[in-house]
């Protein structure tokens, strides 16, 4: 995965903390290993983070994107329907590497934006998901 945060109010070192949170979020590591578009597993991310670090930050603009297309806009999620699910869940899979594939097979990343639109701040942070030996184990 690769989350980029924009325009975040606060500091270079927070807006690089939210991007963490949201890599280190064990509920949207699963949905992207399922590549399983949901969308509101990435929102709680960010929410959490959000009402425990900067609760009295205005979200209002707020921007988010899973591999360039536009999910969230100015409080609503803007998905419309099965074609758009399929769209973000392929570009989930196009990111996906195999177990037996050598390392690395490619340089794709599971792309995430998250725009505030009022700050000046910025990060890129880089996670992964989970394996499905990981979850087999841990399950």
């Amino acid at each position: 995965m690769r989350v980029k945060i924009s325009n975040f109010p606060g500091t270079n070192l927070e807006a690089r903390r939210l991007g963490r949170h949201i890599v280190n979020s064990p509920l949207f590591k699963c949905a992207v290993s399922g590549n399983d578009p949901n969308t509101g597993r990435l929102a709680a991310a960010i929410g959490s983070f959000m009402g425990k670090f900067k609760s009295e930050e205005d979200v209002n603009n707020m921007v988010m994107t899973i591999g360039g297309r536009v999910i969230f806009n100015r409080g609503k999620f803007v998905l419309e329907g099965d074609a758009v699910e399929k769209e973000l869940s392929d570009h989930m899979k196009d990111a996906q590497q195999g177990d037996v594939e050598d390392f690395p097979p490619h340089q794709k990343f599971v792309e995430i934006g998250v725009d505030f639109g009022t700050g000046s701040e910025s990060a890129i942070v880089l996670g992964s998901d989970l394996t499905n030996e990981y979850i087999a184990v841990n399950a």
